[in-house]
């Protein structure tokens, strides 16, 4: 039985970038609310969705921002989930390292705050008593107990915090870059009490961009990417995932401080070894000529409505524009980087304006935007990029935005063994997972999950084959259609 469990965690913050101080400008903006600058949402989570088993010591990485600190103060209780559901034990004694100063206070001394973050805990005093001297001598700061705890270091801090935690003899321990201030003999002692917590039973989560910690404590990994889990599985295959995004974000980073090519200068070699390029999954040019051969093949007229879903940066686009009548061509895009590096650079390069269609970028899906229904929409190289649960919001939101008739097709990276949990090689020397992008899915599944929703999957042959090797479906409301 799981001992946490989420569905759909969001977590939403607002930022408000309001900066005056003044006594007199902030009453002005009372009496005056249009003066105010409204609040900026921002989702440190979007629909995470995992369960943790008793015992299990589970690793959170990703890239800084990413949302592992939030999702681990949702689980101790700090933050509540904006939507969504996230399920502990009523009775779990959860013990806490998240950061530094959290269930101390710093005028008190370290005897003070063990009493204090014990208390927080819920232990009586004579409990408290019992585990006192436990906590003094495995934090090594005897000498230090009656020194107000603002006076202590950073590594003398997390020491304390993770000695009362470890005590404590929790069911659950959050832990937050504990290795990140400690000295080499305090880690091997933390390391051999989560082995100790391992064996008895104590579930563990743990954030750390160490590899070697990772290794060292957990199970299994879950990586997380704006706000989102796009790799949950074994240690090893999670820290490859997290090394591809951070080799992925150094190339973006390259790319920013390297002067850019004006797009009439930009030659194909170079953009070919773009960062918007090869984020797609390379053969770029091939790909976006062939989805729109693939679309004529199908007998995609000018005058109808095609919906572009992931139009990226905009490699079908540059053919479909022009084919289209204006304002006939939509594309939908979940990623702001990848649409507007297309606008300023690809179409650019082949002199077509962008106001001869319409785009809609977001990452719920929304399709609200659109007035028109569609008579095609296509998701080539989408689903790639997409968790299943997420390939069933596109499928849903697109299948209402159809015309009586209208039919969806999608490319994906094919599994024929749905017990297969291998990664998969590809052409062009590329490795499909089915936990991590690029993903890969068995038909049978993606069909049953149309058939769910009232829509009906079938197999398509093209003339040409896919590119990049994928597969090709067409998705029809022949269905019930929910």
């Amino acid at each position: 039985m799981a001992v946490i469990e989420a569905r759909n965690v969001s977590k939403r913050f607002l930022l408000h970038r309001q900066g005056a101080s003044a006594l007199k400008v902030r009453f002005l903006d009372l009496i005056h609310p249009s003066r105010r600058i409204p609040a900026e949402e921002f989702w440190a989570l979007r629909d995470v969705s995992f369960d943790i088993d008793r015992g299990e010591a589970v690793g959170l990485i990703g890239r800084n921002g990413s949302g592992k600190s939030t999702l681990l103060k949702t689980i101790a209780g700090i933050h509540c989930p904006t939507g969504g559901h996230l399920r502990v034990p009523r009775a779990a004694r959860i013990g806490t390292v998240i950061e530094l100063g959290v269930g101390f206070h710093g005028e008190l001394s370290g005897r003070e705050n063990v009493f204090l973050n014990a208390a927080i805990h819920g232990l009586s005093r004579e409990e408290t008593d019992e585990i006192y001297g436990p906590v003094v001598e495995y934090s090594g700061l005897a000498h230090f107990m009656d020194v107000p705890l603002k006076n202590y270091s950073s590594g003398m801090n997390t020491r304390l915090g993770f000695a009362v935690a470890a005590m404590l003899r929790p069911d659950i321990l959050l832990l937050d870059e504990v290795f990140a201030v400690g000295d080499e003999d305090f880690q091997r002692r933390c390391m051999k009490t989560m082995q100790e917590f391992g064996a008895r039973g104590t579930t563990v989560v743990f954030v750390s961009h160490a590899p070697e910690a990772v290794r060292a404590v957990c199970q299994r990994v879950c990586v997380l990417d704006g706000g989102r889990v796009v790799y949950d599985g074994s240690v090893g295959g999670g820290l490859e995932h997290y090394h591809a995004l951070m080799q992925a974000t150094e190339a973006r980073r390259v790319d920013a401080d390297r002067p850019a090519p004006r797009p009439s200068e930009a030659t194909e070699a170079e953009l070919d070894v773009a960062w918007h390029r090869r984020a797609l999954g390379g053969r770029w040019a091939e790909t976006g000529a062939w989805q729109y051969e693939f679309l004529r093949e199908q007998g995609l007229l000018p005058s109808q409505y095609v919906l572009d879903l992931g139009c990226g940066s905009l490699a079908a686009a540059r053919h479909l524009l022009p084919f289209m009548e204006p304002a006939h061509y939509w594309g939908f895009e979940i990623d702001r980087a990848l649409f507007d590096v297309g606008v300023t650079i690809e179409l650019a390069r082949v002199g077509v304006p962008a106001e001869r269609g319409h785009f809609i970028v977001n990452d719920r899906f929304d399709l609200g935007d659109c007035p028109y229904r569609f008579d095609v929409a296509i998701a080539n190289s989408f689903f790639r990029r997409l968790s299943l649960n997420r390939i069933v919001r596109c499928v849903a939101a697109t299948m209402a935005k159809l015309k009586p008739g209208g039919r969806l097709f999608a490319t994906w990276f094919d599994n024929p063994n749905p017990s297969d949990f291998c990664p998969m090689a590809r052409p062009h020397r590329v490795v499909s997972y089915c936990d991590g992008e690029p993903f890969h899915y068995n038909y049978e599944m993606i069909a049953r999950a149309c058939e769910l929703l009232g829509y009906r999957a079938g197999r398509v042959e093209p003339r040409c084959p896919h590119p990049r090797g994928e597969s090709v479906l067409v998705i029809t409301g022949d269905g019930a259609g929910r």
